[in-house]
This record gives C-alpha cells, sequence and structure tokens, in this order.
C-alpha cells in the first residue's frame, strides 16, 4: 500500500472517530480529532492522485467518499450545537 493511500485510510478512521463524537456530544474530542484531521490533510501532497500506485485510485475515491458523507452528517449536528449556544449565551442566530 502506498503512503498516499494510506494516508487516506487514516483519514477516513479519523472522520468516522469525529462521526461518533459528534452523535456522543463529545464536543473536545471533535476539536481535538478534527485538529489532528487537519494536521494530517496538511502532511499530504497536493497531486495525491500521482503518488497512488496503480490499482489504489478507486479506493481513493471510496475514501475520499466516505470523508465527504461523515462530513455531511457531522454538520447537522453542529449546527444544533451552534443553536444550542447560542440560547445559553443569549445570541440572535445567524441568518
Amino acid at each position: 500500500m502506498s503512503h498516499a493511500l494510506s494516508s487516506l485510510e487514516a483519514l477516513a478512521e479519523t472522520s468516522e472517530s469525529m462521526a461518533e463524537a459528534a452523535v456522543r456530544q463529545e464536543w473536545e474530542r471533535l476539536v481535538q480529532l478534527q485538529t489532528e484531521r487537519t494536521a494530517l490533510v496538511d502532511t499530504m501532497p497536493d497531486n495525491l492522485a500521482v503518488h497512488l500506485l496503480s490499482g489504489e485510485r478507486i479506493r481513493a475515491a471510496e475514501l475520499l467518499e466516505t470523508c465527504r458523507r461523515i462530513d455531511a452528517q457531522i454538520l447537522p449536528l453542529l449546527g444544533e450545537r451552534q443553536a444550542e449556544l447560542r440560547i445559553l449565551l443569549r445570541e440572535p442566530a445567524l441568518a
């Protein structure tokens, strides 16, 4: 397995952990995982496809789609949390 694909596997695993933390409302853990994921992304080359071995591109695309799907699941949970915090802080909601 190439380093590029290994990095994408780690990215997907971290994303899955982030989703679990969001569902459990473990916000500090979610922030920690996001920081780890950002650091991982920062280590990836700009043109990741060039660094994949032949035959790894399909798996890489699946992993990226998994990360996108998980992000889409997390966003509404974050929105709910922001709404809760606005109520606690008595701030008006953003339009």
